[in-house]
């Protein structure tokens, strides 16, 4: 009788767990899931929309930077070689929502967050433009949880790019909202 008890609240509590998990910070995520690390503070964050990029040369930060510790273990990378890829990953909490409701139909929500990319050379010329990549489209993310962009973009430097300090410029925008982000990096290509 003891025992059945025991296990009863020991699957009560399991179950309570996983239906309210524990929110986590960027640098310690704790969450399973794929999509979603958790609340940050740490976010640049214009009219409640929070937006932040990172470059890394790390490929694995797209399938494990969910599980515990990928975050805290990625190293941003500020120098970079020709032909090695550089991953930008673009994290982004509490986009806009916008509520259609069709005459007589069930409500429906989305977020439409798109972003340009810019990148500089160290003569100060524009060296590439990427405009409207999708940062997240369609049902929303959960209120105060962080994302990582739908976009996985890629830079790669070849030999005709001169040696020097690149910035590389990504603006982000919350088309609910009508927000407008401007995020800044700088990062070196040496031989």
């Amino acid at each position: 009788m003891k025992t059945r008890l025991v296990k009863k609240f020991a699957a009560l509590v399991c179950f309570a767990l996983a239906a309210n998990p524990a929110p986590a910070d960027i640098l310690s995520p704790g969450m399973i899931s794929t999509d979603t690390i958790g609340p940050v503070n740490s976010l640049e964050t214009v009219d409640g929309f929070s937006a932040q990029f990172w470059m890394t040369t790390d490929e694995q930060i797209f399938t494990t930077w969910a599980r515990t510790g990928a975050i805290r273990g990625l190293k941003p990378t500020i120098q970079v070689k020709r032909n090695t890829p550089i991953y930008l990953a673009l994290f982004m909490a509490n986009p806009g929502v916008r509520n259609t409701t069709p005459m007589g139909g069930k409500p429906s929500f989305e977020s439409n967050v798109t972003f340009d990319l810019y990148i500089i050379n160290p003569a100060g010329a524009l060296s590439l433009a990427n405009k409207q990549r999708a940062g997240w489209r369609g049902v929303p993310p959960s209120p105060g949880l962080v994302y990582l962009a739908k976009d996985r973009g890629v830079l790669n430097f070849e030999v005709i790019d001169p040696l020097g300090q690149y910035t590389v410029v990504v603006v982000v925008h919350d088309n609910i909202r009508r927000v407008d982000m401007k995020l800044t990096r700088k990062l070196e290509l040496v031989e």
